[in-house]
């Protein structure tokens, strides 16, 4: 689920260094992976956290000054409207009520269940420093998200057949070269920063989870790090194998924010709102989620059109409830 999330990092600095060099998406693709990797490796948690705090700057700030600056070079938002599809005008963008939920549920379930974010607030110095992290998380995401809709909005007039995936990097090149550039920074940055937390999550668990409690439960500290760096480039390697699989940027992002908000998700809000939850029934719930997320997603392609989290969000959380009440006297 991690290393999903990871392989479209991966790729988007591909496409950051084809806009910038005229370098093959493919080969800027290895560049991107080589990069997340080491410095994942070298790195850790602490790195991790700053290069978090720059890259937040740089996009809050890029977005605040491109946003302005993309409308006039379209011509203005009464030109951009003239020159979208009718269907961009309206709430749900052609889409049917499933479809847009289809692709609102897998980053609402992603956001509230990301293991980054609760790694970040443990490790806050305090509950003061926490609460200040999560209002600024809150302010940065109010700024972020409606900015990028914006700018691809605005892309899509200006590039009318333009790849979703490149709409956001595409306006750098119409855009005076030091906020193209500014741009290109700042989701460079962010596009790094995100791969290296994922990928670190990723084998932190694999080093912690699995093998330190089932292969060398004497593991010492030292031992413990290598391992986790070995992880790294093993998910990296892997998810670097996994973006070769997929046609878009979209595609692998709602696959691998499904599996994510699918899998983990309920269990984990489960055990902060629920009292009655249970192991088993969280067991279940996560297995449900996966399962039906790959069937929905690979051998059933995608029925009707519709993202799997319209299906397995639910079915995961009916699972979880239904298991737990099944099984309350047996954990308590």
């Amino acid at each position: 689920m991690l290393v999903g999330i990871v392989s479209y990092q991966i790729q988007g600095f591909g496409f950051i260094l084809n806009i910038t060099t005229g370098m093959d998406v493919s080969q800027g693709t290895i560049i991107g992976a080589v990069m997340i990797i080491f410095l994942a490796m070298i790195g850790g948690l602490r790195s991790v956290s700053q290069t978090d705090a720059l890259s937040g700057f740089l996009m809050v700030g890029g977005l605040l000054i491109t946003v302005p600056t993309i409308i006039i070079i379209a011509g203005g938002w009464s030109e951009i409207i003239a020159n979208v599809p009718e269907s961009h005008t309206t709430a749900t963008g052609g889409l049917t009520t499933l479809q847009l939920i289809g692709f609102l549920l897998p980053s609402l379930f992603l956001l509230l269940g990301d293991q980054n974010m609760y790694q970040r607030l443990a490790s806050s110095k305090n509950d003061q420093a926490s609460k200040r992290g999560q209002i600024g998380w809150l302010i940065a995401m109010l700024v972020i998200s409606p900015s990028i809709a914006i700018i691809a909005f605005a892309s899509r007039s200006i590039f009318p057949d333009i790849d979703p995936g490149m709409a956001l990097l595409a306006t750098t090149v119409v855009m005076p070269v030091a906020i193209g550039g500014l741009l290109l920074a700042a989701a460079a940055s962010f596009i790094i920063t995100t791969g290296n937390s994922y990928l670190l999550s990723a084998a932190t668990n694999l080093t912690y989870d699995i093998y330190s409690n089932y292969i060398d439960k004497d593991a010492s500290d030292k031992k413990k790090l290598w391992m986790t760096r070995l992880f790294i480039v093993i998910l990296g390697v892997l998810a670097f194998i996994i973006i070769r699989f997929f046609p878009t940027v979209l595609a692998v992002q709602m696959y691998a924010y499904t599996v994510y908000g699918a899998g983990i998700t309920p269990a984990v809000l489960a055990v902060f709102f629920w009292k009655r939850v249970t192991a088993a029934g969280g067991i279940a719930s996560m297995f449900t989620g996966l399962f039906t997320t790959l069937i929905w997603e690979i051998p059933l392609g995608q029925p009707f059109e519709l993202n799997a989290a319209v299906i397995s969000v639910p079915i995961a959380i009916i699972v979880l409830i239904v298991v737990s009440l099944s099984t309350q006297n047996k954990d308590h």
